[in-house]
């Protein structure tokens, strides 16, 4: 039944509901961490009120720049970042329209334009703190977007992109080829969907910004192969993380230190930490 599900949604006008689940309840209070973010709104470059939450420290070396996956809200994607303050980065996640407390309605060309405001806007409130850009799941493909457009007016000095893909027909397509109900409908992905704002072909104009990938090899939700492609299309300086299991964008729940120091320690010649 959820196999024939998807092909119903993918169906539908626009796919919306094959790529977005969003919600608009809190799902992880912040106080139960111990932090307190500060609460931002700015506006989408057609005029969309999104919303944002800041992790703020006194004195950061770096800002992450968090683009969530297709689920939920950011209220339950910050936690796989909370790691960062402790270590004396600042964080902002945001939501893109249709989630959380972001106004609209979710759409591959709205997203975009979402994370490009809040690339903008980030830039603004840190024109001397090297930014990293952070994309998970879906928010990688966005993520991927907005780097390959705004690398020549944002200076980020990193691009980290976890268990995603480049293409949203082909993300579609491998979800569709699981089943044998399905398989025979893989052609409706080519169909119904469109990849103009995904990055797909373009991966390889973000360098000499560096760019690394990670990707569960046992994913069960976007498979592993994905994450080699967008490896694949990208120029060096890049890399590529293996993560043990078939989890999806858990490396630093599942395996704390492990991940969190690597990352640490790979961004330190990009950011002239010492």
């Amino acid at each position: 039944m959820r196999l024939l599900a998807l092909i119903s949604l993918l169906l539908l006008p626009g796919c919306s509901g094959l790529l977005y689940y969003p919600t608009q309840h809190l799902h992880f209070d912040p106080a139960h961490f111990g932090v307190k973010p500060e609460d931002v709104t700015f506006l989408s470059s057609d005029g969309t009120k999104l919303f944002g939450w800041w992790f703020r420290s006194p004195k950061p070396k770096a800002v992450f720049l968090l683009y969530h996956g297709n689920g939920e809200n950011l209220s339950s994607h910050y936690i796989s970042m909370l790691w960062a303050l402790k270590k004396n980065y600042d964080l902002f996640a945001f939501d893109y329209r249709g989630y959380g407390r972001s106004e609209g309605e979710p759409a591959p060309k709205g997203t975009v334009q979402d994370g490009e405001a809040a690339l903008r806007w980030l830039y603004s409130q840190y024109p001397d703190t090297p930014i990293v850009i952070m994309g998970q799941s879906l928010g990688g493909a966005i993520a991927l977007r907005n780097a390959i457009d705004l690398k020549n007016e944002i200076p980020f000095r990193a691009v980290v992109i976890d268990s995603s893909f480049s293409s949203y027909q082909g993300v579609a397509n491998a979800l569709l080829s699981r089943g044998w109900v399905t398989w025979p409908f893989q052609w409706l992905a080519y169909l119904v969907l469109s990849d103009r704002y995904a990055p797909d072909g373009e991966i390889n104009k973000i360098a000499p910004v560096p760019l690394l990938v990670m990707h569960g090899e046992g994913d069960r939700t976007v498979p592993f192969y994905l994450g080699e492609k967008i490896f694949w299309q990208a120029a060096e300086p890049r890399e590529f993380w293996k993560i043990p299991g078939d989890g999806h964008v858990d490396a630093f729940l599942r395996y704390g230190d492990t991940y969190t120091n690597r990352l640490d320690e790979w961004l330190k010649p990009y950011l002239k930490i010492k």
